[in-house]
């Protein structure tokens, strides 16, 4: 019975380890919807009382992103309030040209320069990107993505609807693609295609900036084709340039960031992993031992079935299939249990189905086969048993 035990504890924590790691799989490979080679992102906290009022804001981001570009292999640069895979600020919003106007609904939303679509290679599909002319004493404008316009915009041309949003009444003016996204509400994962809605940074009033930079901390993202260090030292000039008192407080590649944002589920399915290997290793030693010791046990009545005419084959199955016996029971149970522990993950899986089939089968195979080798091995040594000394006894 400790053998079906550990066979289907095995079963178990295999199952959840695979599945745990197709998850993480399935977060990595999601099409990031923008090209984050050569792009290099700084962190810095705007949590100021010297950037309470939004012209302040504004100035700083228009002077250094003005430096920054004029720095020799500089492709293109902008600010954003979160960056691709980073969790973003959720705020509720209404539609007042819908039939329903004061309904409200919730989404992504962030607060962008020029040039950070450009920065980022974000997809135009319809439309035009942010300027410099969208200021504060413009027309309000608003851009969304592929999965708002999907969502809540899909019984009219998005192009020219207003939203009102962060205190003001905007009007769409572009579409871009979608970006994987930390959203913090609904369905779509740890990072998924959210619905979100950029709004350019002149156009953010000065209490909502104190507000958000309580909790997020803007970042620059520059394309640049020189290496990492250049980069550091142009973005830190350009800051010292303009306010020496506010330094970066991070620097980080794309890939850097979308590690960031797996990295719960990295740890999670790496833990699981460990153990599931420790089961496995188990089991197999368990059923190991089972036929090792049969074979000792049974050493004279395999001795003596070979005298009479009894094959080697004969009398390997004889030990062997005894332990293939059990461990298929613990399979069998294993297979069982797993549909009701795997359940306790499903807050943790996305992309793959707690009861994913192809899971359940991969661990089968897995498990049988080192039953199998757990087996066969100690049952070879059936082969070195001498009949003549078994029936004198010795």
């Amino acid at each position: 019975m400790a053998v079906v035990a550990e066979v289907a504890l095995g079963v178990c924590i295999l199952v959840g380890a695979g599945l745990l790691l197709r998850t993480f799989a399935h977060l990595v490979s999601l099409p990031p919807g923008f090209d984050g080679s050569h792009v290099l992102s700084a962190s810095l906290s705007l949590q100021d009382a010297r950037y309470a009022e939004g012209e302040k804001t504004e100035r700083l981001f228009r002077e250094t992103l003005a430096r920054i570009l004029k720095t020799p292999g500089i492709e293109s640069a902008g600010i954003g309030l979160s960056l691709p895979y980073a969790r973003a600020l959720n705020d509720g919003f209404t539609r007042p040209d819908s039939p329903q106007p004061d309904d409200p609904k919730i989404t992504n939303v962030t607060y962008v320069t020029p040039g950070y679509f450009e920065a980022l290679r974000m997809n135009l599909l319809r439309g035009r990107r942010f300027d410099w002319r969208d200021t504060s004493a413009g027309p309000q404008v608003a851009v969304v993505n592929e999965a708002f316009a999907r969502r809540y915009l899909s019984d009219k041309p998005p192009l020219g609807l207003h939203l009102k949003t962060v205190a003001a009444l905007r009007e769409i003016v572009g579409i871009v693609g979608d970006v994987q996204q930390g959203s913090g509400w609904g369905d779509f994962g740890p990072i998924g295609a959210a619905p979100t809605i950029y709004v350019p940074a002149a156009q953010v009033p000065a209490g909502y900036l104190q507000m958000v930079h309580t909790w997020f901390s803007p970042s620059w993202v520059i394309r640049s084709s020189g290496s990492r260090q250049s980069i550091i030292a142009t973005l830190q000039s350009a800051i010292a340039d303009v306010d020496p008192h506010l330094p970066f407080s991070s620097f980080k590649s794309m890939d850097e960031v979308r590690a960031e944002s797996v990295a719960f589920q990295r740890v999670t399915a790496t833990l699981l992993s460990m153990l599931a290997e420790l089961a496995l290793l188990l089991a197999g030693l368990g059923i190991y031992g089972l036929v090792a010791s049969t074979v000792v046990e049974r050493t004279r009545e395999l001795g003596i079935r070979m005298a009479v005419g009894a094959t080697v084959l004969q009398a390997m199955k004889a030990v062997v299939l005894p332990g293939m016996a059990l461990a298929g029971v613990g399979l069998f149970a294993g297979c069982i249990a797993s549909l009701g522990t795997t359940r306790y993950l499903r807050s943790l899986l996305w992309g793959v189905r707690p009861t994913d089939a192809l899971t359940l089968a991969v661990v089968c195979g897995l498990l049988m086969t080192v039953a199998i080798l757990a087996s066969v091995v100690p049952g070879l040594r059936v082969a070195k048993i001498d009949p003549a000394i078994s029936l004198r006894g010795n």
